[in-house]
């Protein structure tokens, strides 16, 4: 049923959960409680936090990128409304606690990549079909003028890279062309270039391979990226690596992996914590909430989170104040039925 908005609101007419290609799906499938998976092995931590429900979004999206842009949350493109090229570019205000939409997106896609730096947003590659299909083009948008504009696409197309900010240039690592790869590319936004760095790789011989990876979870604590999870073509063949890039050396090395190992989760830096939830596996849709302790290379169990879900790309989270915000995603493995559910982990 629809809901009247107040001006600048975005009105409601979906559901809560919406089938991809099956219209009569408008919520979740009593048998997905047989693939839901919410334990650690990892300790529980004295401070577990907790998950607060907030305002669901417009429409519901999977395999769409979430990302934090000037206090504010954009969930861009993905699976939705029965199509797999979504272009809805829908904007939480946690503020007024409310959604509007902005300007579409112009190459409507999955799995989009996607990073903010100041009052701009860059997101490079995506699939234009289910999971396949990757496009080269890369946009800016500006928060200000509310408008997309082209900026220099990728030499090698591919969907589902992980993307990460450090020191002002935006690092693309691994993601699919038509198998994972382990490319490591970094965009310098200010000269519209791209520098090809030596592929994801231990830096001894005798050193795990990093990747081919994607559906990673992606974070930069104290100058360093540690890229977590991920898969190696499908969700049959999870890690739970956590390799961690250091640009002095331009060289991987490997801390305590991920005691749950999934593909598709989200993951954030906060309170001096890398936290990694939600992501899916072969018949698994995970709500495990695991926290890392980079000082200490330990893992701690978290509480798990209150509907799994997986498939947020882009950030795959914002992070806003002490709120980790997680806005839609995939409640069963794969990409059948997409989210509106919209809720956030915090400390506090």
């Amino acid at each position: 049923m629809a809901t009247s908005a107040r001006p600048g609101e975005a009105a409601i007419n979906d559901p809560l959960f919406a089938g991809l290609f099956d219209r009569n799906i408008t919520a979740i499938p009593e048998t997905v409680g047989k693939q839901r998976f919410l334990s650690s092995v990892a300790p529980m931590a004295a401070k577990p936090g907790r998950w607060v429900e907030q305002p669901r979004l417009p429409i519901p999206v999977g395999e769409h990128a979430v990302i934090e842009c000037m206090g504010k949350v954009h969930v861009i493109t993905g699976y939705a409304r029965q199509r797999v090229d979504g272009d809805f570019h829908q904007v939480f205000d946690p503020k007024a606690g409310t959604w509007s939409f902005k300007a579409p997106f112009p190459m409507p896609c999955n799995h989009l990549a996607g990073v903010s730096i100041g009052p701009k947003i860059y997101t490079f590659g995506g699939f234009v079909e289910q999971n396949r299909c990757p496009h080269s083009k890369c946009f800016v948008y500006d928060t200000a003028t509310d408008q997309w504009a082209p900026i220099a696409g990728l030499a090698r197309p591919r969907g589902a890279i992980s993307a990460v900010v450090l020191d002002g240039k935006i690092h693309l690592l691994g993601g699919r062309d038509v198998r994972s790869v382990e490319w490591h590319e970094v965009y310098d936004p200010q000269s519209d270039k791209y520098q090809i760095l030596g592929g994801m790789r231990g830096s001894t011989a005798t050193q795990p391979f990093v990747g081919q990876r994607d559906h990673m979870g992606v974070v930069v604590v104290d100058g360093k990226i540690h890229a977590i999870a991920g898969r190696m073509d499908s969700f049959d063949f999870n890690t739970g690596l956590n390799a961690v890039y250091d640009p002095k050396s331009d060289g991987w090395t490997f801390r305590e992996p991920l005691p749950t190992p999934r593909s598709g989760p989200s993951a954030a830096f906060i309170n001096g914590k890398i936290v990694v939830f939600g992501g899916e596996a072969t018949g698994r849709v995970f709500g495990t909430n695991e926290a890392y302790d980079p000082k200490t290379d330990t893992w701690e169990a978290l509480t798990p989170m209150a509907i799994p879900r997986h498939g947020l790309h882009g950030a795959t989270v914002a992070v806003i104040g002490d709120m980790v915000h997680v806005p839609g995603g995939g409640p069963i493995p794969g990409g059948r039925i997409q989210g509106a559910y919209h809720d956030a982990f915090t400390f506090s």
